[in-house]
């Protein structure tokens, strides 16, 4: 079974993508991603990204195999009431962060990422949205270290937290942290270079990483190729799919 943790559903302003819900269905499923874990596309440069929400779970209900992913913003002061709707979603598993494009410090997310842990829920902070070669000249963002987000692991023990989109040479500067964190772990999606995942993987990494498309802002297949290149068949299928359903609690530790 394939999960992809890092799915997308909306518009980009800033180039066409195939957000559509059954565009992005079609899309994955044609590389065999069995269950598709979304957030709203529209709401990452919106100033209340919580406006959007309720489009992806509207959408979400009429599938089988999405399961919505809302972003919340602790800056907006509604998030309590989005974290109340989001812990009331059958489905929602996961919350999402993006500190970059809102431009905010992530220790500004301390009472919100503790009470998204005292709903029994996880949260998933985005690195980057896209490479900053790709970005508008006039809406540049850096990325948002690894390191704050491993520190925010460490400051919520009880909390899985996952790491939207590094890159290989940020998760591997993290790789001893990480290794020392049950908490912690960090998708595949814009993990970059030659053997990026082998390289990962002999960094002992294996059990720290869960899969990510990034779709439709990057083609599912080079995203599915990435690990099923790199990996012989366990450590492949403990990324695409067996590492989720363990965070998930759907297989034994």
């Amino acid at each position: 079974m394939i999960l992809d943790l890092n799915a997308w559903v909306g518009r980009w302003p800033f180039q066409p993508v195939a957000g559509d819900f059954n565009l992005l269905r079609r899309s994955l499923a044609d590389v065999g991603v069995d269950r598709i874990f979304a957030s709203p596309l529209d709401a990452v440069w919106c100033r209340n990204p919580h406006r959007y929400n309720e489009m992806l779970y509207r959408g979400a209900s009429t599938t089988d195999n999405v399961w919505p992913v809302p972003i919340l913003d602790p800056t907006v002061a509604t998030w309590p009431k989005e974290l109340d709707r989001a812990t009331r979603e059958l489905r929602a598993r996961f919350v999402k962060l993006v500190p970059r494009v809102s431009a905010y410090e992530l220790t500004i997310a301390d009472e919100l990422l503790a009470a998204v842990a005292a709903q029994g829920l996880g949260v998933i902070v985005q690195t980057r949205m896209e490479d900053p070669r790709r970005q508008h000249p006039l809406a540049q963002v850096a990325d948002l270290p690894m390191s704050d987000i491993v520190e925010a692991a460490e400051r919520h023990p009880h909390l899985t937290v996952i790491a939207g989109g590094p890159r290989t040479g940020e998760v591997l500067g993290q790789a001893n942290r990480l290794m020392d964190l049950p908490n912690c772990y960090a998708d595949t999606s814009q993990c970059d270079g030659v053997d990026a995942l082998l390289q990962l993987a002999e960094a002992g990494l294996v059990e720290k990483l869960v899969f990510g498309s990034h779709a439709p802002m990057f083609i599912p297949h080079s995203a599915v190729s990435r690990v099923v290149m790199d990996l012989g068949d366990d450590d492949a299928a403990a990324i695409l799919g067996g590492n989720a359903m363990r965070i998930l609690g759907e297989v034994e530790r």
